[in-house]
This record gives C-alpha cells, sequence and structure tokens, in this order.
C-alpha cells in the first residue's frame, strides 16, 4: 500500500506530514504525532540539545528514523535508517521518544504500521532557537526524575503539576486575565467561548504533546496557545518524583463593555 507524504521544513527540523487516502475503496490514515505540525515544531525546538562535541566538529545533517506505530498508539523497534553522528543520532532519538501517537487507522480501525520520522540538525539555526528560549539546557524544579517517559494521569499523582510564577501571590487564573489579549476578530465578530487544551507536562516544566481539545475561533485558540508558551511548570510528583504527566488548561473568553479587548473573569482557567 502507498501513503502519500509531503515534507514541511521549519526550523531545524522537517516534519513528514501524511495524508489520508482511498486505496481500493479502503479509507488509511497514516500514524501520526498528538498535535498539529507548528505545535510539534516549537516542541521540538525547546527540547533539542545540540551536542556539543557535533557543534565542535561541525557535524550537521539529517537523521532519518524507522519505527513500529502499534494499535495503542505505542511506539517500538526504533532505529536509524540514516544518521549523522552516534552524538546527534541519540539525541533525535531520546527527544523523539518523548513524542505521543496516535495510530494509523483503516476502514476506521487502529493498526499497525511502520513510519518514517526525520530531524535535521542545523547549528546555525539551533544557535537562534538558544537566544530565543533562552537557555541551551533546561534546569529541572525537581530532583530526581522519573526517566521511563511515562505520562501519568492527575489520579496517579501525588502532586498534581503548578504553575511557577516569580509572584509568590500571583494565580493562575490571574496570571491569564492580566496577560491574554482579546483578539481583534474575535472582538469584531463578537466571538466568546472556552479554549480547552490538553498537553503533557514534562519533568523540566516544560510542555509536549498539546491537543486542541476544543477550539474557539477568531484567534482565540492562538492566543490561549500563546498564553500557554509563557507559563512554565512545577511537575507532577509521584513518590517524590518528577514525572510526565498531563493536563487540561481551560480558557474562557468573554467580552465586556468596559474591557472589550480583554479576556474577562477567566475563572475557568486551570488545570484539572
Amino acid at each position: 500500500m502507498k501513503i502519500y507524504s509531503h515534507i514541511i521544513q521549519t526550523g531545524f527540523f522537517l516534519a513528514v506530514i501524511c495524508y489520508p487516502l482511498l486505496i481500493s475503496g479502503q479509507t488509511y490514515t497514516p500514524a501520526k504525532p498528538y498535535g498539529e505540525t507548528k505545535l510539534i515544531n516549537d516542541f521540538i525546538c525547546s527540547e533539542v540539545i545540540y551536542p556539543e562535541e557535533s557543534i565542535r566538529m561541525k557535524q550537521e545533517g539529517e537523521v532519518v528514523l524507522k519505527f513500529i506505530v502499534g494499535t495503542d498508539g505505542t511506539v517500538s523497534d526504533i532505529r536509524i535508517k540514516e544518521g549523522v553522528s552516534p552524538q546527534i543520532d541519540m539525541e533525535a532519538i531520546r527527544v523523539f521518544r518523548l513524542l505521543q501517537w496516535h495510530p494509523a487507522v483503516r476502514l476506521g480501525n487502529p493498526v499497525t504500521s511502520e513510519e518514517e520520522y526525520t530531524f535535521k540538525f542545523n547549528i546555525k539555526k539551533y544557535n537562534r532557537h538558544c537566544k530565543q528560549r533562552g537557555y541551551e539546557q533546561p534546569e529541572y524544579p525537581h530532583m530526581p526524575v522519573d526517566t521511563s517517559l511515562e505520562v501519568y494521569n492527575i489520579e496517579q499523582l501525588d502532586l498534581v503539576p503548578q504553575p511557577i510564577f516569580d509572584d509568590k501571590s500571583m494565580t493562575l487564573g490571574k496570571f491569564i486575565t492580566e496577560n491574554l489579549i482579546y483578539p481583534e476578530a474575535a472582538y469584531k465578530q463578537d466571538i466568546s467561548g472556552k479554549v480547552v487544551l490538553s498537553f503533557v507536562v514534562e519533568t523540566h516544566g516544560g510542555h509536549s504533546n498539546i491537543i486542541i481539545e476544543e477550539p474557539v475561533g477568531g484567534g482565540c485558540t492562538e492566543e490561549a496557545l500563546r498564553i500557554l508558551k509563557l507559563i512554565r511548570w512545577f511537575p507532577g510528583l509521584k513518590d517524590d518524583v518528577a514525572v510526565r504527566s498531563r493536563i487540561h488548561l481551560s480558557i474562557t473568553f468573554q467580552l465586556t463593555s468596559d474591557n472589550e479587548h480583554r479576556v474577562f473573569d477567566n475563572n475557568q482557567a486551570g488545570a484539572y
């Protein structure tokens, strides 16, 4: 069975985007990672740590991974199809293993599939991304950290993830209310509603695998994503070990006569 794909290059990362096909009357959708391409790319740009030795040796190029995605989205048999160097190949695999996957689907049923994913390592672009994100290697708010890569639900945690603010009196709802700007398009079209995002809080406090569970038009979804990027998290804990966990964030957009361009009474924002 042939699967057509389109390769999009953004940053120093190549995303292989696959499309559903109608083959012999059978609809087939290839496996794909959680979230939209731009969100995946943003995460990879924030996560990749270019090996120092590879930078000194000016090693650049593409790493192509082959792997199996099971019917439950579990990834296995990760291997290098095309590599750059042992250090760069290992970093590509490390970041890749943080991605969660939807399985391929044939006739509405999940099926096992073999897939490829491509990373492009470029030192100049990496340095630019480091400047934008403000660090080369992230600091961990809590040690030790779980290395199993398992993603926990909040019911399994002893302590759920919490936002980290310099101002100790700041709350998540207050932070969103003070920083979120009502999109102009939504204002002009009188659009309101609640954006619900689901994402994984990583052990270093960053976020990944964003799913837009409830979008709102007029730029509200994009604004909610912008706000999420401003927040760093204290990771969830289990047995006093920092673990990966999936949480939700809901942000309500509502217009008022005295504050037309900003979010109003954002009391539905929070992790749950």
